[in-house]
């Protein structure tokens, strides 16, 4: 059975793909099938990181709803159902239908008396996927202009456990998007671990603080990642008391050190590199593979 492994922090910036990506690459390189989810569909960019050339797999798609006209006797009764109001009806005019505000719940399929409504279907985005060695990567992208970032998600998650009912994966690293919103629940639904990475710094102390009060409402174990814990001493007692007093179950700290930013930034791998906080990392992911059934 696979073990599902979710990255997470409440702000960006922090280096949560670049954790993502190097654990990812780590745990392959162990010897252990891994499958790499970029579930951030706003700005999808684990991929940059392992040097892959990106392949269209599947869209994205929802029900969107599509009205036939000879059928409907304008009753309104999908609109009264509809959470967004999605069908507007004003007296015998044409039904007007906003498609971007669907949420895909078929309530007025269900509601409709007269089966005047069907799904015309819209994709949100994409699904794309690669593959380097032992590890294999799935990116959901959403289109531009669409904003349903958590039905990309819970879409782009239901593909993914189709997928792994058909490979069987050791690990499962899932990168969530930042924040502590509806699309990052979707991602962490899966989880059997998340690695919540922060920074010592006001807002990374902040956001933590509200990624840690999610993970233990989802009852979700966890451990925690200091990403460049030596920009300020204060901020990294503060983190660590914190992680520790809400039942971290380990702490993992990366220094801040002016070569890995460049790594990073450069879009390479540290684990992949000679530089000796490399180890960090590689110690996370031999800590993550002994948490293996």
């Amino acid at each position: 059975m696979s073990m599902i492994i979710a990255v997470t922090g409440g702000k960006g910036g922090v280096g949560k793909s670049a954790i993502a990506a190097n654990l990812a690459v780590a745990l392959s390189k162990m010897g252990y099938k891994t499958l790499l989810i970029d579930s951030d569909v706003d700005n999808p960019n684990d991929h940059l990181f392992l040097d892959v050339k990106l392949r269209k797999v599947r869209p994205i798609r929802i029900f969107t709803p599509e009205i036939d006209l000879d059928k409907c006797i304008r009753c309104g009764k999908c609109n009264e159902v509809c959470p967004e109001r999605v069908i507007v009806i004003k007296g015998d005019e044409v039904p007007i239908v906003f498609d971007e505000a669907c949420s895909g719940c078929k309530a007025c399929v269900y509601a409709c008396p007269q089966d005047a409504i069907y799904d015309r279907g819209r994709d949100l985005g994409y699904i794309h996927a690669a593959i380097k060695g032992n590890l294999r990567i799935m990116v959901g992208e959403l289109r531009p202009t669409e904003a349903k970032s958590a039905l990309a998600v819970n879409r782009l998650i239901r593909i993914a456990k189709e997928d792994l009912e058909k490979e069987k994966y050791d690990f499962v690293v899932v990168d969530t998007s930042p924040g502590v919103h509806s699309a990052v629940v979707q991602a962490l639904r899966i989880a059997d671990l998340a690695i919540a990475i922060t920074e010592p710094t006001p807002l990374g102390l902040s956001t933590m603080k509200l990624t840690i009060d999610l993970l233990n409402t989802l009852k979700l174990k966890w451990i925690a990642f200091i990403n460049k814990s030596t920009v300020s001493s204060s901020h990294r007692d503060e983190l660590l008391k914190m992680c520790k007093e809400a039942g971290a179950q380990a702490i993992f700290e990366l220094p801040y050190d002016e070569e890995v930013f460049k790594i990073n930034m450069s879009y390479k791998l540290l684990v992949e590199s000679e530089h000796p906080l490399r180890r960090v990392l590689l110690d996370l992911a031999e800590y993550i593979a002994k948490l293996k059934p």
